[in-house]
C-alpha cells in the first residue's frame, strides 16, 4: 500500500500534491477529479489509488494496471488560460522523461505524440488529459498519469509492449519517492508552460519519437499514403509536418497520430 506518510515527508513542491487524497480502490482517478466540487479541487490536488479499475487511457482504450505495484494518479490544474492543452499534457509527459533518464542513465527515454512514454519499445507511462467547464469557463485541467513503477508480469496482449521500471532495472522503486520527485519537476514544467516559455517547445520536440524524419501519418483514423517530415508541435501546441510539396501542415492533436516509417 502506498504510504503517504512517506510521501508527504519527501514531497518538496511548493502547491502541487500538497492537497492528497488518497483512495484505496476507484474506478477512475480522472473521473473522481472531475467529479469534486470546484472547492474541494484545489489546484495542485493530487488523486491517487493503488487500485483503479476502470482506467482510460487516449482514444477510448483501456488503462490496465496491477493494484499496489505502479503509480495511478491525477493532478488537478486551475491555469490561467484554456488553450495549448496538447502542450500541458506533453509538458508532465517530459517531466516523466526526466526524471526516468535521471534515474535510468542512458536508456532510451522517448515520447509518443501526444501522451506516451517510452524506454526502448516497452511503453512505461501514459496521460489522459480532460477538461471539466464550468459554463463557457474552463473550471479545472486534469491529467491523469499511469506510470508502470514494480509490475513485472503483464497480460498476454502487452507482454511485448508494455514494460515498468522493475523489469528494466531488476529492483524494486519506492514509489513515495518517486512521485515526489516527479511532481516537483512536473510543477516545475507547469510554471513553464503558464508563461509560455519557448524553451519548453524547444526540449519537448527532440524527445518525441520520430522528430525530424519521414513518418506516416493517421489522420482521423485513415491512414495517408504519403509520407510527411515531422517537424514536432509548435509554441501553440498543434502537430507540424512538412509534406511532399515542402509545405506545412499542422493538425490538432485529436485528429492524428504519428507512425514512424
Amino acid at each position: 500500500m502506498f504510504d503517504s506518510n512517506t510521501f508527504e515527508k519527501t514531497l518538496q513542491t511548493s502547491w502541487l500534491g500538497q492537497n492528497l487524497l488518497y483512495l484505496d480502490e476507484v474506478s477512475s482517478t480522472n473521473e473522481y477529479a472531475k467529479g469534486l466540487s470546484s472547492k474541494e479541487a484545489m489546484a495542485g490536488t493530487l488523486v491517487l489509488t493503488d487500485k483503479q479499475t476502470q482506467g482510460k487511457g487516449q482514444h477510448a482504450k483501456t488503462w490496465s494496471t496491477e493494484p499496489n505495484q505502479n503509480l495511478t494518479f491525477s493532478l488537478v490544474f486551475k491555469p490561467p488560460v484554456s488553450d495549448r492543452i496538447t502542450l500541458l499534457t506533453l509538458a508532465c509527459a517530459s517531466a516523466i522523461e526526466d526524471i526516468l533518464k535521471k534515474n535510468l542513465g542512458d536508456d532510451a527515454i522517448s515520447l509518443k505524440w501526444p501522451n506516451d512514454v517510452y524506454v526502448g519499445s516497452k511503453k512505461i507511462a501514459g496521460l489522459l488529459t480532460e477538461v471539466v467547464f464550468n459554463g463557457s469557463k474552463v473550471d479545472r485541467v486534469i491529467v491523469g498519469i499511469g506510470l508502470n513503477v514494480n509490475q513485472t508480469q503483464y497480460p498476454q496482449e502487452l507482454e511485448e509492449t508494455a514494460g515498468s521500471l522493475a523489469t528494466i532495472t531488476g529492483k524494486s522503486w519506492s514509489r513515495e519517492e518517486l512521485l515526489a520527485e516527479l511532481l516537483t519537476r512536473i510543477e516545475h514544467n507547469y510554471h513553464r508552460w503558464t508563461a509560455s516559455n519557448v524553451e519548453l517547445v524547444k526540449e519537448i520536440n527532440p524527445k518525441l519519437i520520430g522528430f525530424g524524419k519521414w513518418v506516416h501519418l493517421e489522420v482521423e483514423g485513415d491512414m495517408q499514403p504519403d509520407s510527411f517530415k515531422f517537424l514536432g508541435m509548435n509554441e501553440s501546441g498543434a502537430l507540424q509536418v512538412l509534406n511532399k510539396d515542402l509545405e506545412v501542415n499542422t493538425f490538432a492533436y485529436e485528429q492524428v497520430r504519428v507512425h514512424p516509417n
